[in-house]
């Protein structure tokens, strides 16, 4: 053999050597940045993502570095014969990890120039994590990637794949209920703002705040009940000033209706007073216009019954001093013996009656006379305490004169009336 075949056959195999050290899997993916909108309800976007870092490590050592296009698209070319680990990450995000095996493949197809091994992952989905949730189970590949002899090619293993798909689904679960959580936590905080409860609301979506730090709608809404706490405030001091003020009305109205009721009271009381004082002055009226006619019919009674009384007086008088017709066959009576003072005085009373002024003779007749005058003046004034002195007078003069003393005794009953 010359040399330029023995060289050319050389060439061959080192050719054949180099393509087996030296051929590589074309890793293909898209990256989707996933965002939440959360008010009341979650709204999810997710829309192709610039910009993701896409690394390639075998072990600690870096192999290759990339980013997605504008379309999230990547891919990357895994060398032959390795183990590796595809990681693409975004910041803030979770990065998401996968196991690309190239080690089992035949050594014929490794030679093989025509043999383009190649396998495209669905692809990436990056978020922001929610706080609370375990996220742990991402720092372990969740798809490995291997030769398959059958396709001659590579695919996903499936037990791994389906293990890192109840990894992804355990966290995805605890991020729903989370959301919803979030979700209905502000749509009751909406109600009670609604009615409102500003309290209420103001805890709710403080709660809210709690569970999702950073989502912006409860802290709108927390800017609402600012305003209805204040507007409650302001209502419940109008309130209050409200019921002051009705309280002051009430007591002012308590107060005049019990001034009034005094005043009723009093009024009432001074017309019964008036009505018992009028009353009783047309009873005293009355009465001393009874008195007044019963005394005038007494004082004319009186009157009358003096009247009678002096002209008996008189008529006794005046028949006392006339002397008696004798009869000229009738014999005079013998004179009877007077008292020695009878005798004194100028005889015995003549008159038969005890009401006839007797007789006196003498000096003594003329003081008898001067006594019984002023006794009768007194008593025709109606002055009976004078009389009876001057009575009692007569007596001194003429004890036991019975004109005197029978005036004296009815003076006695007048004055004692």
């Amino acid at each position: 053999m010359n040399r330029i075949v023995i060289l050319f056959s050389l060439f061959s195999c080192l050719a054949k050597f180099s393509w087996a050290q030296n051929w590589s899997v074309k890793i293909s993916s898209n990256v989707e940045l996933r965002t939440w909108k959360l008010t009341t309800k979650a709204d999810k976007e997710e829309k192709s993502l610039l910009g993701a870092s896409i690394t390639l490590y075998q072990g600690a050592k870096i192999i290759s570095q990339g980013t997605s296009d504008g379309n999230g698209d990547f891919s990357v070319m895994v060398p032959g014969n390795g183990e590796y680990v595809l990681t693409v990450s975004y910041p803030g995000c979770n990065a998401k990890k996968f196991s690309i095996v190239t080690t089992g493949v035949p050594q014929e197809l490794q030679n093989d120039p025509s043999w383009k091994p190649s396998f495209s992952i669905g692809g990436f989905v990056m978020a922001k994590p929610f706080p609370g949730i375990d996220y742990s189970g991402l720092q372990q590949t969740l798809v490995k990637v291997v030769y398959e002899a059958k396709i001659k090619n590579f695919d996903d293993d499936e037990p791994y794949t389906d293990a890192g798909l109840g990894i992804v689904m355990k966290i995805a679960s605890a991020e729903n209920i989370l959301i919803n959580n979030f979700c209905n936590t502000n749509k009751q905080g909406d109600v009670a703002l609604a009615k409102p409860d500003c309290p209420l609301a103001k805890m709710l979506y403080e709660k809210a705040i709690a569970m999702i730090p950073g989502e912006q709608y409860p802290v709108e809404q927390l800017k609402k009940v600012g305003d209805c706490l204040k507007a409650k405030e302001e209502a419940a001091q109008k309130a209050a000033e409200a019921a002051k003020a009705k309280e002051e009305a009430d007591k002012i109205s308590k107060e005049k209706a019990a001034a009034d009721k005094i005043a009723k009271e009093k009024a009432a009381a001074d017309k019964a007073e008036k009505d018992k004082v009028a009353k009783e002055n047309a009873a005293a009226k009355n009465k001393t216009a009874s008195e007044k006619a019963a005394a005038d019919k007494a004082a004319k009674e009186k009157a009358a019954k003096e009247k009678a009384e002096k002209d008996k007086i008189a008529k006794e008088k005046a028949a006392s001093e006339k002397p008696k017709p004798v009869a000229k066959t009738e014999q005079p009576k013998p004179k009877e013996m007077p008292p020695p003072e009878e005798e004194q005085l100028g005889g015995p009373d003549k008159s038969d009656s005890k009401h006839k002024v007797p007789q006196v003779l003498g000096g003594a007749s003329a003081k008898y006379k001067e006594a019984l005058n002023k006794a009768e003046g007194y008593f025709k004034m109606k002055r009976y305490a004078e009389a009876k002195t001057a009575y009692e007078d007569v007596l001194k003069v003429k004890p036991a004169d019975p004109y005197a003393t029978n005036k004296l005794a009815e003076v006695n009953k007048l004055l004692a009336k």
